[in-house]
């Protein structure tokens, strides 16, 4: 709990609720991801301020997300700089995925498609991979963003004047050559949507069944920039919530959805979470709060409503190299050794789709 109490409960009013005279109170807040640490803060808040509300309730802004979105549970999943998945189940037991910061984690956010593009053009040079695709426009894209004459230059970036953020914005303009046709950008695209789906392959193993029971499937909100990009990231996606390793379960179906642009934050999601903490019956309208804008159905689902164990084939998505390369490489199917070998359906990790 942070040592200026009172100054952190008005600094973060934007992600709270109140209504009814302050009756209940409920706040979604970064950072606020442990569970005896949100009871305590809802302890002292209480002591401290004993005439502010009669109910009250402390959530990370993940879970604020879902419960905007979902009415009986659901996963957010975040890719921004960083990417992050929440699991909420009915029963309110959470798990998480991911989260942990550029130096241990972060698969499938900007930073890390960013990273991931100038560590191939490195290991290229050195000799080390022949990219799949060609890396012409890649390089270019990469130069022009760090203003450099050469890849010396880039070590100035990466560690005397690192800014995170300038890496991370660099996925944008990866975005934008995947949109003109580069096979490599979307590779490097398909790379994060494959990243991304392990994250809820990941969860699978802690889903509650009645998260299938809807029409709907299991729902997954999806929140952070990089979503923008998700023409290119879909069929890595698809691979990557398939099982891939033993206690990875079959997802049957499931919907992504993005909150309602300028209509509902996951601020309302804290009220729900306080009506609910209150007892109080509040009137909700979820498909006001969100548009959905994909969905999957696995075959199994056909025969089964529940998800089975066992590893299904993969979808197999070839990006067909549309260009010819100037550097004077042969593009294979080797890259370094975060690929993910989508041109023969091998992964990295050693494990066949």
């Amino acid at each position: 709990m942070p040592a200026s109490f009172p100054l952190t409960i008005l600094y973060l009013q934007y992600s709270a609720i109140f209504f009814f005279h302050f009756c209940l109170q409920g706040l979604c807040l970064s950072g606020c991801e442990e569970d005896d640490a949100n009871r305590q803060m809802e302890r002292d808040i209480l002591e401290q301020y004993p005439n502010l509300t009669k109910h009250i309730v402390v959530a990370s802004d993940t879970q604020g997300s879902i419960a905007t979105a979902c009415h009986n549970g659901g996963i957010v999943l975040i890719s921004g700089t960083g990417s992050n998945a929440l699991l909420l189940n009915p029963d309110g037991q959470t798990f998480r995925c991911g989260g942990w910061g550029h130096m241990l984690g972060d698969e499938g956010g900007a930073y890390w498609i960013a990273a991931r593009a100038v560590k191939i053009l490195f290991d290229e040079e050195d000799n080390l991979i022949d990219p799949p695709y060609c890396t012409e426009k890649l390089r270019n894209i990469v130069f022009s963003h760090f203003d450099l004459k050469d890849r010396f230059g880039m070590l100035e970036h990466i560690y005397t004047t690192f800014q995170k953020a300038k890496f991370a914005s660099l996925t944008a303009k990866i975005s934008e050559g995947a949109e003109e046709g580069d096979a490599m950008c979307a590779h490097i695209l398909y790379d994060a949507g494959y990243a991304l789906g392990r994250h809820i392959s990941a969860l699978s193993r802690n889903m509650h069944p009645d998260l299938f029971a809807s029409e709907d499937g299991l729902q997954i909100v999806c929140s952070g920039s990089v979503w923008k990009s998700w023409k290119h990231m879909h069929g890595g996606f698809v691979d990557g919530v398939q099982p891939h390793l033993e206690k990875d379960r079959i997802i049957p179906k499931f919907k992504l959805l993005r909150l309602a642009v300028g209509a509902v934050t996951s601020a309302l999601g804290a009220t729900y979470l306080g009506a609910q903490k209150a007892s109080y019956d509040m009137p909700r309208d979820y498909s006001k709060n969100v548009t959905p804008f994909f969905t999957y159905v696995h075959p199994t689902s056909l025969t089964s409503s529940l998800p089975t164990k066992g590893i299904p084939k993969a979808v197999n998505v070839n990006h067909e190299n549309k260009y010819v390369c100037s550097n004077g490489k042969v593009p294979d199917a080797s890259t370094n050794g975060q690929a993910n070998g989508a041109s023969n359906g091998t992964h990295s990790n050693g494990l066949s789709t």
